[in-house]
């Protein structure tokens, strides 16, 4: 069966009005409005795992101005007729993302604010016309409206409106802001970073703070940056990261969601392979997936679109400049931070004192600090399912260590010839071992200082980091034959493949042991038998032997 998969799934009632396809995560508003409910939340996830979607569901269940039963209608949340009496369109709503809200400067940014504010005044424009609404608060409307508002007035602009709402309908309102945390994280780094961080500040004071024309705030973002703020409305905020329990499963896909959806699609078939490419996330004690990753693969399964040869692909790349910087930011800082990329991308976890408090400008302050925020933003997740006091860390799945390559690539590429690469490259796929070894040693020179000590998979981890960057696809420690290879290398576009295995020695003298070994390796444990499987008629193999920044290299 083909599913109908929204292009963006984040409206809620888009994809409803249009019969795309859902995945059912209504019970997050029982779970909040009458289990668990507080009143000021932060639901923080990462991009992607459907933080617009659930603010917009929210919106539509929640919003007195609408006739939501149609909407809703064979969905969870009407199995609870109490519930659905109790909220279902029986408050004001006000919905407001920054996702949009930045700029070069502050005085950009405070526009965008402004911007953003007078499209909530022209969606409640009928508050002009209430003879419940006071005249000098619809003056100040007007100027909201209007883009006139001095600084401190547009500051003010949020809770304004929740007054004038409160005074016409008779009820508190519910503040919906999606994406909060956008206008701090892209002014990181520049001067007006405090003025932008601050402004976010006042306006989520103002709505925070115990307010009787406030029902309740939920706030989506990525970290809990506002915590000990000066404001004290913003303190009020009860932060739901990925490392609390409650709610875990509310945002993002369960395992057993995923199975439905590959069944719906007639694809269960493939769950082995989802869940090695987009799997592997705990939130709180949860299994979950991005649901980003998944849709996409379903759909370019079901539109022709995707390469078997090819294999899946890592659709959460690229798509957060601000998270790459974060990653790019950090790397050759320290050899601490080296290694433990190294460790990562190995395959093994890091340990760390999590720190859920903090903010955008500490990032960098210290090696707890970024793992931190790599963890919140989804490039890490926790590799046990408690939450303890020094925190197991790991990269979650394939699609996500893609992205870690592809970042140590763009760190490299700065620091090396890329002649010598793509030298490296043409002479491996000639079988050219003498003249590969050559250009491997130039790299090498160049690109050791990364490390503080050199392990087998400090070489490992720059030829992958080379190869990403030159556009194929890297199998890494996979299993083929009788054991895991080290680096497959695959072009599919020609149909053929590079067989890497590699040995590191302390002392020179054992090199040329380590190379034979190697090569007896590749042959002994039948590494081209997943590549041969899979079509691959080139199939050239190296054994590699490193020591320092010498290099051995012959083909087998």
């Amino acid at each position: 069966m083909r599913l109908k998969i929204m292009e963006a799934y984040d409206s809620f009632r888009m994809l409803r009005d249009k019969h795309g396809y859902y995945v059912d995560k209504t019970m997050l508003l029982k779970e909040y409005l009458e289990d668990g409910f507080k009143s000021a939340v932060l639901f923080a996830r990462p991009r992607r795992f459907g933080k617009t979607m659930t603010m917009t569901m929210f919106r539509d269940f929640l919003d007195i101005r609408q006739d939501s039963r149609g909407l809703f209608e064979g969905l969870k949340i009407m199995d609870y007729p109490d519930t659905t009496a109790a909220y279902m369109n029986q408050y004001p709503v006000v919905f407001l993302s920054l996702k949009e809200v930045s700029g070069t400067c502050f005085e950009d940014c405070l526009q965008n604010f402004r911007i953003a504010l007078s499209e909530l005044c022209e969606e409640n424009r009928f508050l002009l016309a209430s003879d419940r609404v006071s005249s000098v608060r619809k003056l100040n409307f007007e100027k909201l409206w209007r883009q006139e508002a001095g600084q401190q007035n547009t500051e003010q602009g949020l809770d304004l409106l929740c007054r004038m709402l409160r005074q016409h309908y008779g009820r508190p309102v519910f503040v919906l802001i999606d994406e909060y945390d956008v206008p701090i994280a892209k002014a990181l780094g520049t001067p007006d970073y405090e003025k932008v961080r601050e402004m976010v500040e006042r306006m989520l004071s103002y709505v925070c703070k115990t307010n009787e024309n406030v029902r309740a705030v939920l706030l989506t973002g990525c970290l809990y940056t506002v915590k000990n703020s000066t404001y004290t409305g913003v303190n009020n905020i009860i932060p739901y990261t990925v490392l609390s329990p409650v709610f875990a499963s509310g945002i993002g896909f369960t395992d057993a969601e995923v199975r439905k959806i590959l069944e719906d699609a007639g694809l269960s078939d493939r769950y082995a392979e989802v869940a090695e490419w987009y799997d592997g996330y705990i939130f709180g004690r949860e299994k979950m997936y991005c649901p980003w990753d998944v849709l996409r693969y379903v759909d370019s399964v079901q539109s022709g679109a995707y390469s078997e040869a090819a294999g899946p692909e890592s659709y959460w790349l690229n798509t957060s400049q601000t998270s790459l910087e974060t990653i790019r930011g950090f790397l050759g800082r320290t050899a601490n931070v080296n290694e433990c990329f190294e460790r990562l991308l190995a395959g093994k976890p890091i340990e760390c004192v999590v720190n859920e408090n903090i903010a955008y400008h500490q990032l960098h302050e210290s090696g707890e600090n970024i793992w931190t925020a790599l963890l919140e933003t989804g490039y890490l997740t926790k590799a046990t399912t408690e939450t303890m006091p020094l925190q197991p860390l790991r990269i979650p799945n394939r699609s996500v260590r893609a992205v870690f390559r592809q970042e140590i690539w763009e760190y490299f590429r700065d620091k090396v010839d890329n002649a010598f690469v793509r030298n490296l490259a043409n002479n491996l796929w000639t079988g050219n071992a003498a003249k590969a070894q050559a250009a491997l040693e130039q790299i090498l020179e160049a690109t050791l200082s990364f490390y503080h000590e050199y392990h087998e998979y400090s070489y490992h981890l720059i030829l992958d980091g080379f190869f990403t960057g030159l556009g194929y696809r890297i199998l890494s420690e996979t299993e083929t034959g009788y054991g895991r290879s080290d680096l497959i290398i695959l072009d599919p576009a020609r149909n053929r493949c590079l067989i890497l295995e590699l040995k590191h020695v302390e002392k020179e003298s054992a090199m040329e042991a380590a190379l034979r070994e190697a090569q007896s390796r590749i042959i002994r444990q039948k590494y081209e038998s997943g590549p041969a499987y899979q079509g691959y008629v080139t199939r050239l193999r190296y054994g590699l032997a490193f020591c320092g920044k010498r290099v051995l290299v012959a083909a087998v």
